[in-house]
């Protein structure tokens, strides 16, 4: 067919050459529509006005949408009247353009083919103008990289999925997308327009959630779950050791934790919180760590992370063995065994230092250092005291020279201490690991000893009047891998001891003595096995239910781990389930049954430490670190730990209504969320899964569970501190790929904003940044954020929206606000059917009611459940 292109302005050139664009195949698909009504029916869906490269094609097929928006026919004579109405009829050419077009096409039968090709020369036009567009963007010194790759990324994500940046869209295009979802909802009272969350109350009042909003789901941070301000944490990057609270002012980028993979590292700090005041205990363990918590604070215990409220005296808790921290300063190594010396037997509040000793080398060892770094000092020797006096130089009738010593103790802060309250110096901390190593030498020489018991095991024992001594002695070895107790032997004695004979071997070779206590024992110690720091007897059934599982009794289990040489039904043996069951022991175990909970227990960076008392301390000033991927930190040398509604929400969506969910968990690793799922999915006991401790009755629930879950479209990302530049990029190509519905990120806080200036200023770009990509990607955003501290000064502890932590324009940007408020967590006598009870609060709600509902929560599922409304009946 031909038609005349004379009367429509001329194809515009691109760098000398034409945009693509196929003019018959437009004429084709406008003569198409006069010859069967039916035919708009075919292309509207995807076909647009703006698609069409010549503009009187484009007002022709304006105009015959509009036809078909009134569902009038669609003629020549109607289109005439309708471009006539749009006042553009004698500008395309009149009726005579028209009826060319209709008789240039026989049949309206390929009027969808020809629309796909009209459709593919638009989507290259759109490519050319959006690779214009990119490149300025390049070119654009003043917008930074990272900033031009997500316009870029979106330019072109805009065109995969269809759409065009448009200034303005008609009132009656948007009208007619409201009208046919009025009546949809009309015709079906029961269906709900957004993504639903599952609790039938809570659709029932929001309607599920809805395309392109941001949903802020938020409660206090770890609901309780804090350490006292004084609690000493070590800094990773200094090796220094921090109060908490000096941790969440100064903000430090990372703190010591267990990673998932059973590695004690650093790991990063995501978020910092001020708790308030709030009552407090004190955890005392075997070995002698305290720690001051919360009440729900939660520890690792051998049946996975339970606040201290679930713990009794006699539960095992996780320790780290070893904690390898040591800073980059340092001082010479006969300086810092000097520093040993004064703080052991120095006398440092007298006139002038002093230090009482009777072994040779270690006598010898402090005049050298004295000599060498000190050399207008002389040492005086009155018995075994020996006084380090500066010379006298008389500059002027009653001037003196002041001692370069004790200058250079006051450095340390050492100078004016008495016994009772010596410490380490705080720059101890921040040394290399071997001049740490030269000071505990030095120090151990003198207030240490090494010997041997009655029955013949080796013991280290310090022994000093100072109480703080002790305890920077008993951290000390941590750093080594040294594990030891601290314990107060009588009113003016604290004693660290090193009883364990691997421990003890540690010491010999990491750290060593000078002097006499050198050659007391060889430097092959004899080995003693002891009962401390062995798992408790649960983990013997752990292990049994495992060996059964794979269908091993106790001696084949013994034969194939290599602890007995043979078995037979003459001979017997005993595994001795009555006594503790050692790590070693247990690890050679669990290379024959490979269970993943049972590697955890067996993992040689921690300890196992039995809990011997817990005492209330008052209310104090508490603090808390959150920290992603691992979720626990380290702190006083103990393991303590930091899910969520939207899991549940993220679990029915994707299972019961057949949503794709993407899961952005910067809290938990993805190894932690599918146990959680399943555990919810399947409604079982937590602690059982991980152990291992099933019912019979409860495996074919777990395999049913695997088996919808497997199903489901859930996309978990588990990158710490991830950019919303990065959600975009990762959310963009899985919409694109999977047809994504719904959005969880978990949680806000834990996320990188572009401007980091000032923490309010970065969740306020945050939250515009994740408001942007729900209406760019049309689907609901969920964030989790967290409740400052507020909540805890009012008499009633309901959140309210100024409560939002560094909310920024959180509140503005959010359409709907949702708090969860346990009242258990505030008051423990709480009765009994509402100990249970999670109070949902509809703080804001943009396009509806707000108000309150209230959920069902199972503790050891982790699980969020609709109540039954009858049971109060």
């Amino acid at each position: 067919m031909t038609v005349d292109l004379r009367r429509s302005p001329a194809p515009p050139a691109t760098g000398g050459r034409v945009p693509p664009h196929n003019l018959e195949a437009e004429a084709s698909v406008l003569g198409s529509l006069m010859l069967d009504r039916n035919a708009i029916v075919r292309v509207a869906d995807f076909l647009r006005p703006d698609d069409f490269y010549l503009d009187h094609h484009a007002q022709v097929f304006r105009a015959a949408l509009n036809l078909y928006d009134r569902a009038d026919p669609i003629d020549l004579l109607t289109l005439a009247a309708e471009l006539e109405k749009m006042l553009v009829l004698e500008r395309i050419g009149g009726q005579a353009f028209l009826a060319e077009l209709e008789s240039g096409v026989p049949t309206a039968a390929n009027v969808e083919y020809y629309g796909h090709l009209v459709e593919e020369a638009a989507t290259k036009r759109k490519l050319i103008s959006a690779g214009g567009r990119i490149t300025a963007l390049g070119f654009d010194e003043s917008t930074p990289a990272s900033q031009a790759l997500d316009t870029a990324e979106g330019v072109i994500f805009n065109i995969a999925e269809g759409r065009i940046t448009q200034d303005f869209v008609a009132l009656k295009d948007i009208l007619k997308t409201t009208w046919d979802q009025i009546e949809q909802i009309h015709k079906d009272q029961s269906v709900i327009s957004g993504v639903p969350s599952g609790f039938n109350d809570l659709d029932a009042k929001t309607g599920g959630f809805q395309k392109s909003d941001l949903i802020i789901i938020a409660a206090r941070p770890g609901v309780g779950k804090c350490l006292i301000w004084s609690t000493l944490v070590d800094d990773p990057e200094t090796g220094a050791r921090l109060t908490i609270e000096e941790f969440v002012r100064q903000r430090k980028a990372s703190v010591f934790g267990l990673s998932p993979h059973g590695r004690i590292e650093p790991r990063q700090i995501g978020a910092w919180v001020d708790s308030g005041v709030q009552p407090c205990f004190a955890v005392t363990t075997q070995t002698g760590r305290r720690v001051e918590v919360t009440g729900h604070h939660p520890f690792l215990t051998v049946s996975g992370w339970q606040p201290l409220h679930d713990l009794v005296i006699g539960d095992t808790i996780a320790v780290p063995r070893r904690l390898p921290v040591f800073g980059k300063e340092s001082v010479p190594a006969p300086l810092a065994r000097l520093l040993g010396y004064f703080v052991g037997d120095g006398g440092l509040s007298g006139t002038a230092p002093d230090f009482t000793n009777v072994d040779a080398e270690i006598v010898a060892d402090f005049k050298d250092a004295i000599a060498s770094h000190f050399p207008t000092c002389h040492v005086r020797q009155h018995g075994p005291h020996y006084v380090v006096a500066g010379f006298h130089k008389l500059l002027g009738p009653y001037s003196w020279q002041p001692n370069p010593v004790i200058r250079w103790l006051k450095e340390f802060s050492l100078w004016g201490k008495k016994s009772e309250v010596k410490r380490f110096p705080d720059a101890a901390w921040r040394w290399d690991k071997e001049t740490l190593r030269e000071f505990i030498r030095g120090l151990m020489s003198c207030d240490g000893s090494i010997f041997r018991t009655q029955n013949g095991r080796p013991r280290i024992e310090f022994a000093v009047a100072s109480e703080g001594l002790a305890k920077d002695m008993h951290h000390a070895f941590v750093r080594f891998g040294i594990v030891s107790r601290f314990y107060r032997k009588s009113e003016r004695c604290w004693r660290v001891q090193v009883t364990d004979s691997e421990s003890v071997a540690t010491y010999q070779s990491e750290i060593g003595w000078i002097g006499e206590k050198v050659a007391r024992f060889p430097s092959d110690l004899p080995m003693f096995r002891r009962n401390t720091g062995h798992l408790p007897l649960v983990v013997w059934k752990m292990v049994g239910q495992a060996a059964a599982m794979q269908g091993l009794g106790w001696s084949k289990l013994a034969v194939l781990s290599g602890e007995r040489a043979s078995t037979s039904k003459f001979e017997t043996y005993n595994p001795r389930t009555n006594h503790g069951l050692s790590q070693r022991r247990l690890g050679i175990f669990n290379e024959v049954l490979e269970d993943w909970w049972l590697s955890e227990l067996a993992n040689p960076e921690v300890y196992w430490d039995r809990i011997v008392s817990i005492e209330p301390i008052g209310e104090h000033q508490v603090y808390d670190l959150a920290v992603p991927s691992g979720a626990n930190f380290i702190a006083e040398d103990v393991l303590v730990h930091n899910t969520s509604l939207t899991l549940n929400i993220a679990q029915h969506a994707s299972i019961q209504y057949k949503v794709p969910v993407a899961i952005f968990s910067l809290e938990m690793s993805e190894q932690q969320l599918v146990t959680r799922l399943l555990c919810s999915e399947a409604s079982v006991d937590s602690y059982r899964l991980r152990t291992g401790l099933l019912k019979d009755a409860e495996w074919p629930r777990i395999a049913q569970a695997m088996g919808a879950l497997s199903e489901a479209q859930i996309y978990i990302d588990d990158s710490p501190n991830v950019s919303v530049m990065e959600m975009r990029t990762k959310a963009r190509r899985l919409k694109s790929a999977n047809n994504l519905g719904l959005i969880i990120v978990d949680y806000l806080q834990l996320m990188q904003g572009r401007n980091q200036e000032n923490r309010v200023q970065e969740v306020s770009d945050i939250s515009r940044s994740l408001k942007s990509l729900a209406r760019e990607l049309q689907i609901p955003v969920i964030a989790c954020s967290q409740l400052s501290r507020e909540p805890e000064k009012r008499l009633d502890h309901r959140p309210q929206l100024s409560d939002l932590r560094e909310s920024g324009t959180l509140e503005q940007d959010s359409d709907l606000v949702l708090f969860i408020y346990r009242e258990r967590f505030y008051n423990d006598n709480v009765a009994e059917d509402k100990r249970n009870i999670a109070e949902i609060i509809i703080a804001k709600h943009r396009n509806g009611p707000t108000g309150k509902l209230e959920l069902l929560f199972i503790d050891e599922q982790t699980k969020f459940a609709n109540l039954d409304h009858r049971r109060g009946s």
